[in-house]
């Protein structure tokens, strides 16, 4: 008795049509395209200036982000949960759910 496993992980796997076998989910992943919205739902790009809903206390540095700090000319990466900008010359990560476009 043989079972047969390449040692995929099935959990991602599914099935293709067109092929008529299993294939990796991740490789199926670049038609979808990753959408970074800020705290009311609103797409943020690249380049956008967006405002603090809460005070954050930022690690690393000695500084304290207030409510209401305007950060200009953010990055949006892979993660739709993190947005990029810089505090002073340090770059930080801010997640999208402290953050209201302007």
């Amino acid at each position: 008795m043989s079972n047969y496993y390449d040692g995929e992980d099935w959990e991602i796997m599914e099935w293709d049509e067109e092929l008529g076998e299993f294939v990796n989910k991740s490789l199926n992943s670049e038609d979808e395209t990753v959408v970074t919205k800020d705290s009311n739902g609103v797409i943020l790009e690249t380049g956008d200036t967006v405002i603090l809903t809460r005070d954050l206390d930022v690690k690393g540095v000695a500084i304290s982000m207030k409510r209401g700090d305007k950060l200009k000319k953010i990055r949006v990466g892979d993660d739709p949960e993190l947005v990029e900008c810089k505090i002073g010359k340090k770059g930080v990560y801010i997640k999208t759910c402290f953050v209201k476009k302007v």
